[in-house]
């Protein structure tokens, strides 16, 4: 074991509070721990900003494997988490890497190889979530005109948006009649495909908008027990910004209790991932995303009470909790803000 239990978070980006956080759950352990930041750019945000801070090849990188099976082996984490969709898909899908972690003894949360493949591909999201009874907008692809025109005579306005995209990745709320434009327009902004084809129809998909409201939704499974639920922590959508959460307000769980069972059972879910649901006054709710991992809403639950990172070193390190780390207060509005940080001088 290193000399101090240590946390790795793979590309924190812009998410400095997440190094903060696991910093005073370390601390209300009364623990000498470090958060270590792995970025390929050194220059990042939080590049520098952990106790250490290291550079990695990119994920596409082939020497990417071999670097950071090298740095988990020299600092021996006792939690290792992602933050960026694509590394986590290049850790649980493209390789054997996060199962070469877990054979070490290291904690990486995420859900199973058919859901983390169902997380990067909206249609086949709606499949798996059809699959086990839980509501999703039907979802056809761009180029299924008969699909397009059913949705199109069922609701006055559709969601256009990129079939792998992350995010609000190619995101469009048109009107019926303006839908093949926007279809279009995503096509030109799509992704390229894996095989080097250029976008089609095929790389976009098509949704009705859904009444209710929008909320982000956090389901949190035992980091060591697959699927088993510990936490739903909820807040209503205030404010968009650039495809993330800028504005919420926390909620009452409740409505959305069991519609994380079911997703966290099938998806065999270890640790927090985050979803976008729909609901509507006495209505179920319906789900249009999730992503495998701490996501930009986060912070409006801990910021009224909850403490993932806190629960997330309880289990790792075998420590005793109380249920109090996923109790947080409703009705509490949290907006963000910008920050700015040096990370490096030229010359």
């Amino acid at each position: 074991m290193s000399a101090a239990p240590t946390v790795v978070i793979g590309s924190a980006g812009r998410r400095l509070y997440l190094v903060d956080w696991f910093r005073e759950a370390f601390a209300d352990f009364g623990l000498d721990g470090r958060v270590v930041v792995t970025e390929n750019d050194p220059t990042s945000a939080a590049a520098s900003y952990g106790d250490i801070g290291r550079t990695l090849p990119r994920y596409v990188d082939p020497a990417y494997g071999p670097a950071l099976l090298e740095l988990v082996d020299e600092l021996r984490p006792a939690v290792f988490l992602s933050v960026n969709d694509y590394e986590l898909m290049h850790l649980h899908v493209a390789t054997d890497l996060a199962d070469r972690m877990r054979e070490r003894g290291i904690l990486v949360p995420g859900v199973d190889r058919v859901w983390q493949l169902g997380c990067a591909d909206k249609l086949r999201m709606a499949q798996l979530l059809e699959a086990i009874g839980v509501p999703t907008p039907r979802t056809v692809t761009g180029d299924d005109e008969a699909g397009i025109a059913e949705i199109s005579a069922a609701s006055e306005s559709l969601v256009v948006k990129h079939r792998l995209g992350s995010g609000s990745s190619g995101l469009a709320l048109v009107p019926a009649d303006g839908v093949r434009a926007a279809i279009n327009a995503a096509i030109d902004s799509a992704p390229a495909p894996a095989d080097g084809s250029a976008p089609s129809g095929q790389d976009v998909v098509v949704q009705p908008c859904l009444p209710g409201l929008e909320h982000g939704v956090d389901i949190v499974g035992d980091l060591r027990e697959p699927g088993g639920l510990r936490a739903v922590l909820a807040r209503r959508k205030v404010r968009m910004r650039a495809g993330e959460t800028d504005k919420a307000a926390s909620v009452d769980p409740a409505p959305f209790v069991a519609t994380a069972e079911r997703i966290a059972r099938a998806a065999q879910l270890t640790g927090l991932i985050d979803t976008d649901m729909f609901l509507a006054e006495g209505g179920e709710p319906s789900v249009i995303d999730i992503n495998p991992r701490f996501g930009g809403g986060y912070p409006f639950v801990h910021l009224a009470g909850a403490d993932v990172p806190r629960y997330y070193l309880a289990r790792a390190l075998g420590l005793e909790i109380d249920e109090d780390w996923r109790e947080y207060a409703p009705g509490v509005i949290s907006a963000k803000h910008e920050s700015v940080r040096v990370t490096a001088t030229e010359g």
